[in-house]
């Protein structure tokens, strides 16, 4: 090899190693910058979190408040209360208000009068003659028509007849009834046909009048619905058992007649063959 040649081997080699050198100092530089500008991304949208989150709302809450010392009751700016007073000023202060008293619906009343008056919508018809009889075993005058070939007794049928009434405002005919009053005969041909569905005979709330079945059509859908909100308002429930132990949504009852026997409680079921009446 000539002289030439031994002397630029060195000087490439120190050329080559100088540009790796520049080719990695550039290579540094460039992933730092990619590094800052990761972290300055971040950073913004940390500090941007930060006071949409945080800054904001405080701030937000707090300076609508800020002169609120001054509104309180019994609280001074430039005093020092006490905790008590501070959170809740001086005592409760009276307004005072006159509110117009609820207007009384006058049908309303049948719920909850034992004596009613004689019925526009049941002529004839008057709870003030009273009742009396046995279970199936009502007298004569003791028991008004409602119409559908069904009778119950008197107090109860001039709430039905008000209950009627309404119903036939809002649906546009009357009440559909399947059953009400049953004779002693009637309460034994249904046992026979219902079997557990059906109470033991001379026991049966039918049988003193205060009861109706609807029919099918009745006991479903927007007429149950209605009944169910405002049967009660003239004394006419579905009990809780037809909606537990027994699942009859057809029937209904007349419950101040049924409270007023004690119907369900004991001593009814021990003395069920019992005169009884309105006396």
């Amino acid at each position: 090899m000539s002289t030439g040649a031994r002397a630029s081997a060195p000087q490439a080699l120190r050329s080559s190693r100088r540009e790796r050198r520049i080719l990695q100092t550039q290579e540094i530089q460039i992933r730092q910058t990619h590094r800052r500008r990761k972290l300055l991304t971040r950073s913004g949208v940390l500090a941007g979190f930060v006071l949409a989150m945080v800054v904001y709302p405080v701030m937000g809450t707090l300076t609508p408040y800020a002169g609120a010392v001054e509104s309180v009751p019994g609280v001074v700016a430039g005093e020092n209360p006490s905790t008590a007073r501070a959170l809740l000023g001086g005592g409760p202060q009276l307004v005072e208000s006159e509110l117009p008293l609820p207007a009384a619906d006058a049908s309303a009343v049948l719920a909850t009068a034992f004596e009613l008056e004689v019925s526009q919508h049941l002529p004839g018809c008057d709870p003030l003659d009273g009742w009396e009889g046995y279970n199936g075993r009502l007298t004569a005058e003791s028991l008004c028509d409602v119409g559908q070939g069904e009778q119950l007794r008197n107090d109860a049928a001039v709430a039905f007849a008000e209950l009627n009434n309404r119903f036939s405002q809002e649906f546009g005919r009357d009440i559909c009834l399947s059953d009400g009053y049953r004779t002693l005969s009637s309460q034994y041909a249904t046992k026979r046909s219902r079997g557990f569905l059906a109470a033991t005979p001379g026991t049966s709330v039918h049988g003193w009048g205060l009861a109706i079945d609807l029919c099918s059509a009745d006991a479903r859908g927007a007429p149950k619905a209605w009944l169910e909100e405002n049967g009660a308002l003239w004394g006419w429930v579905n009990p809780s058992w037809a909606k537990s132990s027994k699942w009859e949504p057809w029937h209904f009852e007349y419950e101040p007649g049924t409270d007023e026997l004690g119907v369900y409680e004991s001593a009814y079921w021990s003395n069920s063959d019992a005169y009884r009446s309105s006396d």
